[in-house]
């Protein structure tokens, strides 16, 4: 480095960080890569995860038995079937047998044996997807096939999972093409960006280098022939204002004090036809004057080439001349000044260091931190999903009640009129047996009449003697009749009696069911109606839950796609970290005269950026969720006030 110009100095740090920029930009784009393979996959396996949920549920039913296991198995294949991701996206049921039991969107391969199932690398697909479950229960499966309508094959990612209660193999997938795509328009995007920066900085660059070092090599080469006796020169970049100008000031002040040197020793030739004593006195002083002016061009050569070296800690302590003198305090003046400037520069490195430090902390501090909030609004997805799939129950148990009760309000009304028409037969059989008592009452009477009759009928018929016996017992057979029909008539009469008072207790019980039974059909109405505003409450309710559920699940994907940006930015931060040490390398090879432990650190020992984690996936009940959440509030705070 001693042997490169200021010029190559400055091209190469420019250069330097050029290929740092396009290394940065690369780590970018492959980073990028391998996070949206990571959350493809990641969404996979949650999606399967649902799915398993789902035969779980169903499997309960069956343990519990509300449903027998092929009930339980068909319900769950349709459920599975018409579930949709990302407006394409479904599952696929096999056995450990690999025979295809569900397949939504080729129903045609149902029942079929997918065990010689070959992608267009010959891979037997559903064979690894059998040994990858068999061997860890689950996993993910890559193979080539083609999308909808195209014959050319094309990279899927799959993930199965196994359901052993019932020996079944669920299994998702997603087409991955468009992420070699997205990479490709990426890399594009930011080559173009790179070459229009490219073009910028090279001939801004080449205009800084040319401004400082063309200024600084025709200082050097007019100091060279001043050296040499020429001192018809014209010195350059007198009229700048910054150090170099200064510099130049500096040696047109010595080649003012050469000039007028070489006047002096014309005017000492001219009087050394003078007297002995004014040729030894001119002497001397030529001599003296020569040896300051040695003296002064030795002292400024010495620091020109410490200024060459990078020491800006040197400073000219040779005495000089009067003469000279301001030639002697420029050149300080010029040292002193960018000694100052350097060390600004170094200072303000080590405060860019310690800036890039704290940012690359929050930015560690912020990736942490969103990580957690992607797996909590999982968390919140899974169970705002699985609060939707219960009120959406709740809602059809509802209904069902409500038609019930319909139906029972219908029953109890239909009661009501039949005790209605009951009562009123009842009252019709109680005038009826009233009619009859009074029809018993009047054959009471006849045969009263009748047994008088017969009774006096026998009084005449013994008055009569012989004549009336015949007639005596007529009437004797007639008053037996009377006395019977009268008995009969009495018998009748008190059943009749019993009857009526039997009938109107009857009648009196009958009106109260009536009145009880239209009291419940009442109540049962007011049920009804009760249960129709639940059931419809309810609905509401599904309704609500499920837009919240969507929007929840936008949330989450929104954080995930925050937690890859601030992944990216924690890496970039890293990377301005290392390009700040490295800056202070290159500054600290000036010396400005202080101490370089504290305010150069070393690059080579600069330690790698922490890679943040990927997001959480895992689903856990609400309990836990919540005290979780609490628990990483309260230990961040202290973290969120830092930042």
């Amino acid at each position: 480095m001693k042997n490169l110009s200021i010029s190559a100095r400055l091209y190469a740090l420019v250069g330097l960080g050029f290929v740092l920029s396009i290394a940065l930009t690369a780590a970018m784009l492959l980073k990028g890569q391998d996070q949206l393979a990571n959350e493809r996959r990641a969404m996979l396996s949650a999606m399967n995860e649902n799915a398993v949920s789902v035969f779980d549920a169903y499997h309960k039913l069956e343990q519990g038995g509300s449903l027998t296991r092929a009930e339980a198995q068909s319900r769950a294949m349709a459920a599975i079937g018409a579930m949709r991701y990302q407006g394409n996206g479904y599952f696929f049921i096999q056995d450990m047998d690999l025979i295809m039991l569900m397949h939504p969107i080729a129903p045609s391969l149902n029942g079929t044996d997918q065990s010689a199932l070959k992608d267009s690398r010959g891979r037997l697909i559903s064979v690894d997807m059998l040994k990858k479950v068999q061997a860890e229960g689950q996993g993910f499966t890559d193979y080539e096939w083609p999308r909808p309508g195209s014959d050319v094959p094309v990279e899927k990612y799959a993930h199965v999972k196994a359901f052993a209660p019932w020996g079944w193999i669920v299994g998702t997938g997603v087409y991955v093409d468009d992420l070699d795509a997205l990479f490709m328009r990426n890399m594009l995007e930011y080559a173009i960006i790179l070459l229009i920066g490219f073009c910028v900085i090279v001939p801004l660059s080449y205009l800084i280098a040319r401004s400082i070092a063309r200024p600084v090599g025709d200082l050097t080469g007019t100091m060279g022939k001043l050296a040499a006796g020429d001192h018809a020169v014209a010195i350059p970049s007198t009229d700048r204002r910054d150090e170099i100008g200064q510099m130049a000031k500096a040696v047109q002040v010595f080649k003012d004090a050469a000039l007028e040197k070489i006047r002096l020793e014309a005017q000492a030739i001219e009087m050394r036809q003078g007297t002995e004593a004014d040729r030894l006195r001119t002497e001397a002083e030529k001599a003296l004057e020569a040896r300051e002016d040695h003296v002064a061009v030795t002292a400024l050569a010495a620091g020109l080439a410490s200024l060459a070296q990078g020491d800006l800690t040197h400073r000219i302590e040779a005495q000089f001349a009067p003469k000279t003198q301001q030639l002697k305090d420029d050149f300080n003046a010029a040292m002193a000044q960018l000694q100052d400037t350097m060390s600004g520069i170094a200072g303000a490195i080590v405060a860019m260091k310690t800036g890039t430090s704290e940012i690359s902390q929050a930015a560690d501090d912020l990736a942490r931190r969103t990580e957690q909030q992607a797996a909590s609004l999982e968390e919140t997805a899974a169970a705002l999903d699985q609060i939707t799939t219960t009120v959406r129950t709740t809602a059809q148990g509802a209904r069902k009640a409500a038609e019930v009760s319909h139906d029972a309000k219908g029953g109890a009304q239909k009661s009501s009129e039949v005790v209605r028409q009951a009562v009123r037969a009842m009252s019709q059989i109680e005038k009826s047996s009233d009619e009859i008592s009074q029809i018993i009452g009047v054959i009471d009477e006849i045969a009263f009449q009748t047994n008088l009759l017969a009774l006096n009928a026998g009084v005449e018929a013994a008055r009569a003697g012989e004549a009336g016996r015949g007639f005596a017992v007529v009437a004797q057979e007639v008053r037996a009749l009377a006395q019977r029909s009268a008995e009969a008539a009495k018998e009748i009469k008190g059943l009749i009696s019993t009857s009526t008072n039997q009938v109107n207790e009857g009648v009196g019980l009958v009106g109260q069911t009536g009145e009880v039974l239209e009291l419940i059909a009442s109540q049962v109405s007011e049920m009804s109606d009760l249960v129709q505003k639940i059931a419809v409450s309810a609905q509401e309710q599904s309704t609500g839950l499920a837009e919240v559920n969507t929007a929840v699940g936008q949330m989450d994907q929104v954080t995930q796609q925050n937690a890859a940006m601030v992944e990216q930015s924690t890496a970039a931060s890293h990377s301005l970290a290392r390009e700040a040490e490295q800056l202070a390398v290159l500054v600290s090879r000036f010396r400005t005269g202080e101490a370089r432990g504290s305010s150069v650190p070393s690059y080579r020992g600069a330690p790698p950026p922490r890679r943040a984690q990927a997001p959480v996936t895992q689903m856990r009940t609400a309990g836990g969720r919540g005290q979780s959440a609490v628990a990483a509030a309260s230990t961040d705070a202290e973290g969120w006030e830092e930042f």
